[in-house]
């Protein structure tokens, strides 16, 4: 493969055959042997690879920018801004626009050619019965719903950016492993191909450690892919320019809570904001109910205006100059009241919505407590779970390096053959990445708690 060290052979120092057998009894090892041995320990170790480049953030830095660019997050503040922008109107007063009226009476035809008659004058809807009060205190309920809701979202936005956290966390040190482990096999696998065109070694080595070393660029393949995927996940949730430069720092592996199941769910009930949420949704329900009640009674309209009237006269038959009569005008000062009808089937549809909803409201908080109790005792279950299982690995941890020494030093001293090293090679390696499977699966069990306790992970 391109770009990869090819120059390692497998010389001997004394005059070997090309069998296994022969190379189990030789003692001094090779240059090729402690250069396989070299490589090998650092593959069984968690060592960064050297593509590890670009920014590496802690969790504390993108729970933050999640909170800030996260899509759950942007969703959040749109809804509550919508909110407070409708509650802002809501209580205005007056609800209606004052209206202005005005009219001009000619007189004719059926009146005097000369009458005249004029009014302008202004009117309002009053508010007798505090609908507008009623209309504020809705709108705050809606804000006060919105604003929950969002905490709601906020809160699965960063269970999810904590799981993205982990993943890419996990990927990053599986990825290690296969990328060290494919450089060892590969180097073996040339080693062995050299050593075979030498007659060191016969064809069938070459050919089983040419196939070994492509399953470890399988693996390696798998790895990488996985990594991609981890990265572009979290860096849709942050918002990164560019997510195939994320890295992140390994977080601490702390134990599991030791409060009891019936405390955190107690605790839960307390603080998470999906009860406080529905019972704000029931009273968001009665405040819209309210005021549809109240904006079905009538409202009296108040109108104050002035009125000019000019009245003419028929000729006076007494006058000798057979003047026409005389003209009268005189303004008067209005104030008229009118009151609607009192038809009370109006807003019949809002009255029975917002009743539905209420009692819908109370149904959901029964239903969302027994709900919090469950995810509160799956999760701490879960929790437990993968905690015994990597206290588990990591009694055996140690005993892996012990497994590596082993190898080497059978490897060095003629011992272990080369595809019994391989293959042991290859399972120290695959523990190490089942203990890095058991350490995300308890970091996510203790996410998952946390966000069933109602808490930021």
């Amino acid at each position: 493969m391109q770009g990869r060290d090819t120059t390692a052979t497998d010389t001997t120092a004394t005059d070997t055959t090309a069998t296994r057998g022969t190379e189990m009894t030789t003692r001094r090892p090779h240059r090729s042997r402690r250069a396989m041995i070299a490589a090998l320990a650092a593959a069984l170790t968690l060592v960064p690879a050297s593509w590890a480049r670009g920014e590496t953030l802690t969790w504390a830095q993108v729970k933050a920018r999640a909170a800030a660019r996260s899509p759950a997050a942007v969703e959040a503040k749109q809804g509550a801004r919508a909110a407070r922008a409708e509650a802002a109107g809501a209580g205005r007063w007056p609800r209606t626009n004052p209206v202005l009226t005005g009219g001009v009476d000619l007189g004719a035809p059926f009146g005097h050619p000369e009458d005249r008659a004029f009014s302008v004058g202004i009117e309002q809807e009053l508010d007798v019965f505090g609908v507008a009060a009623t209309a504020a205190r809705a709108g705050q309920q809606k804000v006060a719903v919105a604003e929950l809701e969002g905490a709601v979202v906020q809160l699965d936005g960063l269970a999810e950016a904590a799981e993205a956290f982990i993943e890419l966390e996990r990927a990053q040190r599986v990825l290690a492993v296969w990328t060290e482990l494919d450089r060892v096999f590969e180097r073996i696998a040339v080693g062995t191909a050299a050593a075979s065109r030498a007659g060191e070694r016969s064809d069938l080595d070459a050919i089983l450690a040419s196939a070994e070393s492509a399953g470890a660029t399988t693996e390696l393949a798998g790895a990488k892919a996985e990594l991609a995927r981890a990265q572009a996940r979290l860096g849709v949730l942050i918002a990164a320019a560019d997510p195939s430069s994320l890295r992140v720092a390994e977080e601490p592996v702390r134990p599991p809570d030791a409060r009891g199941r019936d405390t955190l769910v107690a605790a839960a009930l307390r603080r998470r904001p999906e009860v406080r949420l529905f019972r704000a949704r029931l009273g968001e329900a009665e405040a819209r109910r309210a005021f549809a009640a109240r904006a079905a009674l009538p409202e009296p309209t108040l109108g104050f205006g002035v009125e000019t009237e000019r009245e003419g006269r028929e000729a006076a038959l007494a006058s000798p100059e057979g003047a026409s009569g005389a003209r009268r005008e005189r303004a008067r000062l209005q104030i008229t009241l009118s009151v609607p009808l009192p038809f009370f089937d109006r807003n019949q549809a809002e009255r029975a919505r917002a009743l539905a909803d209420a009692s819908s409201a109370g149904e959901q908080g029964a239903i969302a407590a027994r709900q919090i109790s469950a995810a509160v005792t799956r999760a701490k279950s879960a929790v437990d779970a993968s905690w015994e299982a990597l206290a588990r690995w990591q009694a055996v941890a140690p005993r892996l390096d012990e497994a590596q020494a082993m190898v080497e030093e059978g490897y060095a001293a003629g011992q272990v053959d080369l595809f019994d090293t391989l293959a042991s090679a290859e399972r120290v390696a695959r523990a190490r990445v089942q203990i890095l499977e058991a350490r995300a699966a308890y970091l996510k069990a203790r996410a998952a708690l946390s966000r069933a306790l109602g808490e930021e992970p």
